[in-house]
């Protein structure tokens, strides 16, 4: 059986050494191959940047304005044009890639091989969890009558943009944690067959927090990694790629986080007693933030009390406590949280 990994559309992944991070960037979360290769103006492959490499980049606080050149992998596996597309296959699963350049004798990049998986989507196993039984007391009035998860957003509710995202990467399992008008989000998704996957409800009976209704989970669900995400984040993550961040560092959880940024309006000073010894004007400073989307496995998952109010800061607090393995996977692609009504309006005018 001949296996297609040639793609025809990869010069339009590609970019010139001079271009910024914040340009490969781009690249990435528009040209749907999780990569971008630089090359200059005869050419020439000068190297390439993954997701993984943005992801690290970030972790790093490396400036979005930075030079690509900063970011790359200057030595990328690469392979001759006469390199079969089921050589290229296997010489991928072997090394555990999913792209390799090719690269004629008189090294011009000609041609690029990608896996299979990049190229088509593959149905999960796993269960992604939806929790939407918050009040959402920052949108009233909107919620006085109509629970946050399900106000609409270009006529269709936030949870309908979550499971159609969850779709789009394989996920046909969906659990959705309900609390607060409940009635109304079962009605209308009932056992999710009118939308293509398979839906079951967490029923709190009282407030549980951001991770509590976790411990009501059958033990079928929890006997395989899950993906949690807050029922009001819109973003455009893959969870595949969270899930193989888990697996591949053999982590016992990892949250999603955004790198924050914040100026302050007003210099900066800086003394010791009485003494000036220096000033900042406007100073900007940047955080690692939680972005409300996570990956658990079973061990970590157990340590919640079940039905016991729990947060997803608790969790993680008593997995660090218990020594688990845990870890972050910083978010580059859109983020949205819808917290409040200028939240609200951003989205309405943002998302499709």
């Amino acid at each position: 059986m001949t296996i297609h990994t040639l793609i025809h559309d990869w010069q339009s992944i590609t970019i010139d050494l001079d271009s910024q991070f914040s340009q490969a960037l781009e690249v990435i979360n528009e040209g749907g191959y999780q990569l971008c290769l630089v090359r200059n103006s005869t050419g020439s492959l000068l190297g390439m940047v993954t997701d993984s490499d943005i992801r690290k980049a970030l972790l790093k606080g490396i400036d979005l304005d930075a030079s690509v050149e900063k970011i790359m992998n200057k030595s990328p596996l690469i392979v001759s044009p006469d390199l079969g597309e089921n050589e290229a296959h296997q010489l991928m699963l072997v090394n555990h890639f999913f792209h390799l350049p090719v690269v004629n004798d008189q090294g011009h990049l000609v041609g690029l091989h990608v896996a299979e998986q990049l190229q088509s989507i593959s149905q999960r196993n796993e269960t992604l969890v939806i929790m939407a039984g918050g009040r959402g007391k920052r949108l009233i009035p909107l919620t006085d009558t109509c629970p946050k998860p399900m106000l609409p957003i270009n006529g269709k509710p936030i949870l309908e943009h979550l499971i159609d995202r969850a779709k789009a990467d394989g996920f046909s399992k969906i659990v959705i944690s309900v609390n607060y008008l409940s009635d109304q989000i079962i009605n209308h998704f009932q056992d999710g067959s009118r939308f293509d996957v398979q839906i079951n409800y967490i029923h709190e009976n009282k407030p549980l927090g951001t991770a509590g209704s976790l411990s009501l989970l059958s033990k079928e669900t929890v006997k395989h990694p899950i993906i949690v995400t807050n029922g009001d984040v819109l973003t455009n993550v893959s969870y595949s790629d969270l899930l193989s961040s888990l697996y591949s560092n053999e982590s016992d959880g990892i949250m999603a986080i955004r790198l924050q940024e914040w100026q302050n309006p007003f210099g900066v000073v800086h003394s010791e007693g009485t003494r000036l010894i220096g000033l900042e004007e406007k100073p900007t400073y940047r955080h690692q933030v939680n972005a409300g989307i996570y990956a658990l496995k079973p061990k970590l998952i157990s340590l919640i009390k079940r039905n016991s109010y729990c947060d997803m800061t608790d969790l993680f607090s008593l997995g660090i406590e218990k020594k688990l393995n845990l870890n972050v996977f910083p978010l580059h692609e859109s983020w949205l949280d819808i917290g409040r009504h200028s939240d609200y309006k951003i989205a309405q005018e943002k998302v499709n």
